[in-house]
C-alpha cells in the first residue's frame, strides 16, 4: 500500500483572472496543472498547495483557488510562503478549503504523517520557522505514531546552488535540521519557492523542490533567471515500508514570450 501525495506549488495568481506574469497567464497555468493532476491523479490521498498561491495576496484571490481546484476526495494542505497574506489565508483560504475538502495542517496515518509547516516571515522574502512553529514542529515529531514522517514547507532548507535563491530560502534552516537529527524517522523534506525541481540527500533525508505552476526559474544560476520550460507540479507515492517514489508532470506551453525579462517581481 501507499500514500498518494500531489504537492501544487507557486501559483502566483491574480484576483482577475486575465492578468499576466512576465506575459503568461498564472489562472491558466494553474487551470491546465489542475487538470492534468486531476486526470493522473484522480484519487488522491492528499493534496499539498505550496505558497506564493496568490501574488497580489488578496481575499478574492484565495477564494478564486480553491474554487479552482477539483473535486478530489482528499484533505487539503498548504504552506505558506513570502508572497502571502495570512489574514485572507485564514479567513478566505482555510474556511473555502476546509467546506469542500476537509483542511489539515497535518495528516497522520500508521505508516506515514505529513507535517505542513509555516515559514512566512512578515515584510520578508526569505523564510523563518517562529519559535512557536519549531516548537509545535517538535510536539508532533515527539508524539507521533507514524513510521515515517514528511515535513513540508515553501521555503528551501538546503542550498540548491543558485545563489539568488539560496540567500532567500529558509535563513534559520539550521534550527529545522537540529530537531529533524532527533528524529531519524523523518524521511523526506519537501519545499517550493524556487520554481524548478531539486532532489538530493542531506543527513540521510530525501530533500526535494518542485517546479512552478506558473514562470520556471534557471538552475544554477547567480542572479534570476527565467527558464523555457513549462509549468509543472510533483507527484510522490510514499510506501509503507518507507520508500518514495516521485517524479515531475509537466503541461505543454505557458513558456514567458521574452526569457531575457530577468527582472525579479
Amino acid at each position: 500500500m501507499s500514500l498518494q501525495l500531489l504537492h501544487i506549488s507557486d501559483s502566483h495568481l491574480y484576483s482577475d483572472a486575465t492578468a499576466l506574469l512576465k506575459g503568461i497567464c498564472p489562472h491558466d497555468s494553474f487551470a491546465a496543472v489542475l487538470a492534468d493532476a486531476y486526470h493522473r491523479f484522480p484519487a488522491a490521498d492528499a493534496i499539498m498547495l505550496g505558497g506564493d498561491m496568490a501574488q497580489d495576496e488578496q481575499a478574492e484571490t484565495y477564494r478564486m483557488l480553491a474554487a479552482m481546484l477539483p473535486d478530489w476526495q482528499a484533505p487539503v494542505m498548504i504552506t505558506p510562503g513570502n508572497h502571502a497574506s495570512l489574514d485572507y489565508l485564514s479567513g478566505s483560504l482555510i474556511p473555502a478549503l476546509a467546506a469542500r475538502f476537509g483542511y489539515c495542517d497535518q495528516l497522520q496515518g500508521e505508516h506515514w504523517q505529513i507535517i505542513a509547516l509555516n515559514s512566512h516571515q512578515p515584510g520578508h522574502v526569505p523564510g523563518r520557522l517562529a519559535a512557536s512553529e519549531l516548537t509545535r514542529l517538535e510536539h508532533l515529531l515527539s508524539t507521533s505514531v507514524s513510521t515515517h514522517i514528511l515535513i513540508a514547507l515553501h521555503h528551501h532548507a538546503r542550498p540548491i546552488g543558485s545563489r539568488w535563491l539560496d540567500a532567500i530560502g529558509l535563513i534559520n534552516s539550521d534550527a529545522l535540521w537540529a530537531i529533524i537529527d532527533r528524529y531519524p524517522q523523518v524521511r523526506v523534506v519537501l519545499c517550493g519557492h524556487i520554481h524548478q525541481p531539486f532532489d538530493s540527500v542531506h543527513k540521510g533525508v530525501r530533500v526535494l523542490g518542485t517546479p512552478s505552476t506558473c514562470v520556471q526559474f534557471t538552475p544554477g544560476t547567480d542572479k534570476f533567471a527565467l527558464a523555457g520550460i513549462s509549468p509543472g507540479y510533483r507527484w510522490l507515492e510514499l510506501l509503507d515500508d518507507g520508500e518514495i517514489r516521485t517524479g515531475i508532470n509537466r503541461i505543454t506551453g505557458f513558456i514567458p514570450p521574452d526569457l531575457l525579462n530577468n527582472e525579479p517581481y
